[in-house]
């Protein structure tokens, strides 16, 4: 298998919840912790992104600031693509708290030949950038894209080489409905607690 490292977003204020996602609380620890528990047991490399360099020192992992503060998430996959020694990257935000470590790897082994491996959303056919595998090579597509004030991350997907993972290849990982559910109000952090609860 091709060695792969993994880069954890914890960019800071979130306009939508209000306040800083990384370190809300789900079933007794932060949400960035929650992430962390489904990647350690891969054993790769693994490192933060983030505005400032001292706001996760606590969990024992480098931090990598920002070098693109204000170019949103693709800002992060490059500042990630430049600190990374593998030739593959798992880019994961930290607002997955119900990710597993097989689901990961899953990832990671999916990209193969291709420049990204981007799960894609059961719902109206949208994909999950901000949890998916980059490819070291499509590091030119985005400087390119931030070089002309392009953020989105939806608009490297259609430039690059990608493999979509459709909701069929990924949903064996998913028994509870819950993998790829990520938390950008208030509302959906309280479902969180509350299928967290269910599920005790």
């Amino acid at each position: 298998m091709i060695p792969f490292s993994a880069a954890i977003l914890a960019g800071g204020q979130s306009r939508r919840m209000g306040r800083d996602k990384a370190s809300l609380q789900l079933g007794g620890r932060s949400l960035i912790e929650h992430v962390l528990a489904a990647v350690r047991p891969l054993d790769c490399p693994t490192f933060i992104v983030a505005r400032q360099a001292i706001d996760h020192t606590h969990l024992g992992l480098p931090v990598c600031p920002d070098l693109f503060p204000g170019a949103g998430p693709l800002g992060g996959l490059c500042t990630a693509l430049h600190h990374t020694s593998t030739p593959v990257l798992l880019l994961l935000a930290c607002d997955l708290p119900f990710l597993t470590p097989e689901f990961l790897r899953f990832l990671a082994e999916s990209l193969g030949e291709r420049q990204a491996a981007v799960p894609q959303s059961p719902e109206a056919e949208g994909l999950h950038p901000l949890c998916a595998a980059y490819a070291t090579s499509c590091l030119p597509a985005v400087e390119r894209l931030l070089d002309q004030g392009e953020g989105r991350m939806y608009t490297l997907c259609r430039q690059l080489d990608l493999r979509v993972l459709t909701p069929e290849e990924w949903q064996p990982f998913d028994p509870h409905g819950l993998l790829l559910s990520n938390l950008n109000t208030p509302e959906e952090y309280q479902r969180a607690q509350e299928s967290l609860s269910g599920r005790a």
